[in-house]
């Protein structure tokens, strides 16, 4: 029972919240450089928006729509030069995780100089506080609006890396249930299970406390329970699944992934498979080590959530939501060979920052035997 807690970023949640937008960027900032995607504020009028409610704050914006999914170094760096040459002092990032995450990333080099590189973990951990940010989640997935962590994409090696630090913590983040409204089917499911991923494995995380299980066992109960009618587009629906993501953002800021994250990276890089989709390919297999290994806490998961004594635990209940919101089930399913298998193992046992957070030590062998499983 004993750890320490702190969590700076204030929330602002449901319907309509967007609108409180320039209120809580004019005590921030006055020059602020709104971080997007490529398509989606654009194409529902929320470029304008952001900009009327804005300015009418006496807050000038300015846009950065390069964001690509799994945002690399290089858009980070594109970033930055457009941060210094509109000289702003608040940044704002509107769009689901890659954006959120992009976002962090240009702000810590903005602040601090040097390369992005520089600030990867291990070779940087972020403890100083740069320039403010508020970030607008507009799906419900990666919890990135109360995380203390940026990933990137570094394509020169072909791996996911990490910016990490408690000064990356966002100061604002507003969660407007009602952006949902055009988050199409299988994006709603691939970041619905990535929800599900940080929770399940912030459960089972070595380090893991009382108050992170709180938080991942709520979350968990809600995406079980809502993300199948939420990926029907049932609004209700999405909201819960909204709240579930952002409490199991909470959960992996204070006890991070593990295997999931760990091992399905590799699934993202090399094939472009959505972050929850990939995730969710190895957590069934993680749960057989983690109900092997421990029991009890599985236990009290599955009765948490209302699925004790279900036959094949953990890991069928995952199998079976699976099915339910259409996920990939097999590696050969998203176009891996079995020639290269050895070489998505061998790639996947570098991510040494997750793996090293499991419960449970996982051999080479355990890992090809996932990868055999899954395949």
């Amino acid at each position: 029972m004993n750890f320490e807690y702190k969590h700076p970023t204030k929330v602002l949640f449901g319907e309509n919240t967007l609108e409180k937008l320039g209120e809580e960027a004019s005590v921030l900032g006055k020059k602020a450089l709104v971080v997007t995607g490529r398509t989606f504020a654009k194409k529902y009028g929320y470029i304008d928006r952001i900009r009327k409610i804005l300015e009418e704050r006496g807050v000038k914006a300015f846009f950065f729509s390069e964001v690509e999914p799994n945002p690399s170094i290089e858009t980070v760096k594109r970033g930055v030069e457009v941060a210094k040459m509109e000289g702003v002092d608040l940044f704002i990032a509107f769009g689901g995780g890659s954006p959120m995450d992009a976002a962090k990333a240009i702000d810590v080099v903005y602040a601090f100089g040097g390369a992005v590189e520089e600030w990867i973990y291990p070779n940087k951990v972020v403890k100083e506080k740069p320039y403010p940010i508020i970030a607008i989640p507009t799906t419900h997935g990666t919890g990135s609006e109360v995380t203390k962590y940026s990933v990137l994409t570094d394509t020169k090696a072909g791996k996911k890396v990490v910016v990490v630090g408690e000064g990356i913590l966002p100061d604002v983040a507003i969660l407007d249930s009602s952006v949902l409204e055009h988050l199409p089917k299988v994006q709603a499911a691939s970041t619905g299970l990535d929800a599900l991923s940080h929770a399940i494995e912030a459960y089972f995380s070595k380090r893991s406390n009382p108050l992170s299980d709180l938080f991942a066992l709520e979350s968990t109960r809600i995406v079980f329970e809502s993300l199948p009618c939420s990926v029907e587009g049932d609004m209700k629906c999405r909201e819960q699944v909204f709240y579930a993501s952002m409490l199991a953002g909470y959960a992996i800021n204070i006890a991070g992934t593990n295997i999931g994250h760990g091992l399905g990276y590799e699934l993202t890089v090399r094939k472009g498979l959505p972050h929850g989709f990939a995730n969710l390919m190895i957590l069934p297999e993680a749960c057989v080590y983690y109900e092997r290994y421990l029991p009890d806490k599985t236990r009290r998961l599955l009765e948490y959530i209302g699925l004790k004594g279900i036959p094949g635990g953990l890991k069928e209940a995952i199998l079976l939501l699976k099915r339910k919101v259409g996920a990939p089930m097999s590696l050969r399913e998203i176009g891996v060979t079995r020639e290269e298998l050895d070489s998505i193992i061998e790639k996947a046992l570098t991510y040494e920052r997750n793996l090293s957070n499991s419960p449970v030590e996982l051999s080479r062998e355990d890992v090809r035997k996932i990868f055999e499983n899954i395949f």
